[in-house]
């Protein structure tokens, strides 16, 4: 008996039918790259970046100390935590934290002002909160000189709940603003 192969033909039907249906696998595949694309936007969209920083010109143009945070994101940051550290000491408030920096220098000062920060304050885009200003020079000498023993960390998210923390003095930390992991 002699071998026989069977000689299979294909038609051009069939190479277009194949031809549609890998057309629509790769449809599908860049449009859920699109909806990524997409999502990744959004979120940047919205994100906030807080900046600190000490200043000796105030906002009303005298000239004092202050420590500042602005955020100079896309989107509103909110507080999730505000932590204030001092000779390896933890203070719950801005008031307690310039207290105790002020005391170990023996100054008593009567013309500071202090703002908190607190669970759930919004500091919208372009926004800033005072968190010390001083028109005292010696309270000022005071603060400036135990800087390098004081840090002040602060979490806070975005409106999609992505979680940042940012700590002052800004020199002394490479991640300024280092993604938390929710």
């Amino acid at each position: 008996m002699a071998n026989r192969t069977r000689k299979v033909v294909v038609s051009l039907d069939t190479y277009l039918s194949i031809l549609a249906v890998v057309s629509s696998f790769c449809a599908i595949g860049i449009t859920f790259y699109q909806a990524y694309l997409q999502r990744t936007q959004q979120y940047a969209s919205v994100m906030p970046i807080l900046d600190s920083y000490n200043t000796s010109k105030l906002g009303d143009g005298s000239s004092g100390y202050a420590i500042m945070i602005d955020n100079n994101g896309l989107g509103p940051a909110f507080i999730e935590e505000a932590s204030y550290y001092y000779a390896g000491k933890k203070y719950d408030t801005v008031s307690d934290f310039e207290n105790a920096i002020l005391k170990q220098a023996g100054i008593i000062d009567s013309t500071s002002m202090v703002s908190d920060l607190w669970k759930g304050l919004v500091i919208p885009q372009g926004g800033k909160v005072t968190l010390i200003e001083l028109h005292s020079r010696t309270a000022e000498r005071a603060i400036r000189q135990s800087m390098s023993d004081a840090r002040i960390s602060i979490l806070y998210k975005s409106v999609y709940g992505e979680k940042w923390r940012h700590t002052f003095p800004p020199g002394r930390n490479p991640e300024q603003n280092a993604k938390v992991d929710n």
